[in-house]
Parts: C-alpha cells; sequence; structure tokens
C-alpha cells in the first residue's frame, strides 16, 4: 500500500487536488485549471513540471494530445489512502436513511430497501447479501412437497430472516412425514446450525437408525444442495441503470460485462467475499479496477462493508461504480449503513 512519505509535500497536494478535480468533472485536468483552484500560489509552468513528474512515477496518464492529465488507477489507490475515516454520513443522506429505514418490518425489508439507499445516495450500483443460509440458526423451518422429487425448504433464522430453497430428493417423501421433521427439527434443534443439527442427527442415528435415517438423508440433501450451490440465498440489486449515466461507460461492452456478473450472483458473492477478506484494518474496504482481480472490471470500483445479525452470521453489502466515483461520500455511506444494518436487523 502507497504511503504518505513517498511523494513529496507538493506533488501530494497536487495530486490529492488534481484527482478531486477529475472526480468531480471527469475531463483531463490542465495546470492552468489547477493553478486556478490553488488561487495562483503555483504557477502554471511549476504545476506541469510537478504533473510532469507526477506521469513518469505512474500517477498520471496523458489521454490523446490534450494538455490535461487522467489519473491511474495509482494515483485513485494512493488518493483514497489518504482519505480521513469517515464515520458518519451527510445530515441530508442521514434524514433520507431513517425516513426509508424506519418503515422495514423484516429482514428482507431492510435488506431490500438498503440496497435501494445506497444506489440513490451514490448513484451507482448498490448490493445487499444476506447471510448464508448454512451458518445461520433455525427458528423454524418447514418442507413442502412439491412433487417430481423436489422439495421447498422454508428457513427461518433466529434474526428474522426468510430463506428459501427448492431441492431434489432420490426418495419420495409424504407431506406427513415432512411436516413430522420439520416440527421434530424446531423442537429439538432450535437456536442450532444446519451443521450442528447434521452432527447431532449423526450420532442419534448410530442408537436409533430406523428413526433418523430418512430425517438425516432429508437434511443431507438440503445441506449439499447449499454447499454445491455457488448462488447466494438472498441478494438485493438496486441501480444498474446508475451505470449507463456514467460518461466513462459510452463504450456498452464493459457494461455488458458487469451486467453478466451480476446476474451471475455466485461470482458477485467471491468478489465481494475477497473485498472483505483484502483488508481487515477498517470497517470499509475499497477495490479498484485491477485489485478485483477481473480483467472486465478494470474499470470499476468495489466498496463494500459486511454486517453482523444477532446469530454472528456475516452479510454483506457494498457499491459497486467507475473508479472515478465521490470516494468520500461513498466510503462514508457504506461504512454508516453497515452499522445500522448491523443494530436494525437484530431488533
Amino acid at each position: 500500500m502507497l504511503k504518505k512519505d513517498e511523494l513529496s509535500g507538493r506533488n501530494q497536494d497536487i495530486l490529492q487536488l488534481l484527482v478531486q478535480t477529475y472526480i468531480n468533472y471527469g475531463e483531463p485536468v490542465g495546470s492552468k485549471t489547477l493553478s486556478g483552484r490553488l488561487a495562483g500560489k503555483l504557477s502554471p509552468a511549476t504545476i506541469r513540471n510537478t504533473m510532469a513528474e507526477l506521469e513518469d512515477a505512474g500517477y498520471l496518464t496523458h489521454p490523446h494530445t490534450s494538455a490535461g492529465r487522467v489519473p491511474s488507477e495509482k494515483a485513485f489507490r494512493f488518493y483514497v489512502d489518504l482519505l480521513p475515516e469517515s464515520t458518519r454520513v451527510d445530515k441530508a443522506s442521514e434524514r433520507r436513511i431513517v425516513q426509508v429505514l424506519e418503515d422495514s418490518d423484516t429482514p428482507e425489508e431492510l435488506m431490500s430497501r438498503t440496497s435501494f439507499l445506497l444506489s440513490e445516495i451514490s448513484k451507482n450500483i448498490g448490493i445487499v447479501i444476506g447471510p448464508p443460509m448454512a451458518t445461520t440458526q433455525l427458528k423454524h423451518i418447514e418442507f413442502l412437497d412439491l412433487s417430481d422429487g423436489k422439495i421447498l425448504v422454508i428457513f427461518v433464522s433466529t434474526s428474522g430472516l426468510v430463506q428459501r430453497k427448492v431441492i431434489r430428493l432420490k426418495e419420495h417423501y409424504q407431506q406427513a412425514e415432512l411436516d413430522r421433521a420439520g416440527r421434530f427439527l424446531v423442537e429439538r434443534f432450535s437456536d442450532r446450525t444446519l451443521t450442528e443439527i447434521r452432527n447431532e442427527l449423526l450420532r442419534m442415528l448410530e442408537a436409533e437408525r430406523t428413526i433418523y435415517d430418512r430425517m438425516l438423508k432429508l437434511l443431507c440433501s438440503w445441506n449439499e444442495s447449499l454447499e454445491s450451490e455457488t448462488e447466494p440465498e438472498s441478494v438485493y440489486v438496486q441501480g444498474t441503470v446508475n451505470i449507463l449515466d456514467q460518461a466513462e461507460f459510452a463504450n456498452l461492452g464493459a457494461v455488458r460485462e458487469l451486467f453478466r456478473m451480476l446476474e451471475e450472483k455466485g461470482r458477485l458473492l467471491k468478489i465481494l467475499n475477497e473485498c472483505i477478506a483484502s483488508n481487515t484494518s477498517s470497517s470499509v474496504k475499497i477495490a479498484i479496477g485491477s485489485e478485483l482481480g477481473i480483467p472486465s472490471m478494470r474499470d470499476f470500483t468495489v466498496v463494500t462493508s459486511s454486517y453482523v445479525a444477532k446469530d454472528s452470521t456475516v452479510g454483506f453489502l457494498g457499491i459497486i461504480g467507475p473508479v472515478r466515483m465521490e470516494y468520500d461520500r461513498v466510503i462514508s455511506t457504506v461504512g454508516y449503513l453497515g452499522r445500522l444494518v448491523s443494530q436494525r436487523i437484530n431488533t
């Protein structure tokens, strides 16, 4: 990671100002523009020399024949690393967040509205992913026969999150048998995770094989489907159309690839997981361009945070947008909503 002392004070100040100017206007930035923003404290000639040094160091690029410069990915990373940690959003955004979330009666509604807020405030794509079903604690469960060897599992966690999943079984189960299995699991294993339930059933099976064998097969079929499934169970995405309004994406090739990734939610979850795991020093993680490790995402930045339900399971929320984004506003919004969702999903 870049450090402050890698650039002189003047170079650092000019680079920060250039990146901020480019974020604001989206056009190559010239020395006269920066001199004007500095109220003439540095001449255009002095700034041009500094910009040439920054370009040689890989912080700026020189598009076409323009006299202006554009920040490189390296410059954006440097800029982001120098931003002060912001713990609060601006007052207008805070009022809007409170207004939208105050009537969220269920965890699903809370996550849906949060993705909307992330999109609305940032003018980019807002994403919220629910905690994985396999690690959430059981409050209630039902199995419904859909015929043709398919069973609908309705799982309610102790945090109130409702998740549904269709599984396929080799053996046939009568609905009465499925009802008994659901009642037994709720009565015997409330507040336990699926892994804990499976392990306990294995121990019980050793003693009473005929009683628990079919129930274990039913539960293991569900568990195997969760482990092999690449799609997360609860994903809320809002604001994909916002990307089309960004000047950077006049060429729709990059946008088309992004939309494809959003449809393949397993890839999306993998990206967010890697962003969270890549840096544990703060609550908000920022992955810029090539840092995502996906060539088709080199023009995008992903800003993510996690939230924790009362059963200690972890979900994700974040924003996907162009590399040129209002980082201070986005980072504060993601961090604030991450903390707020953790509080509200547990009440």
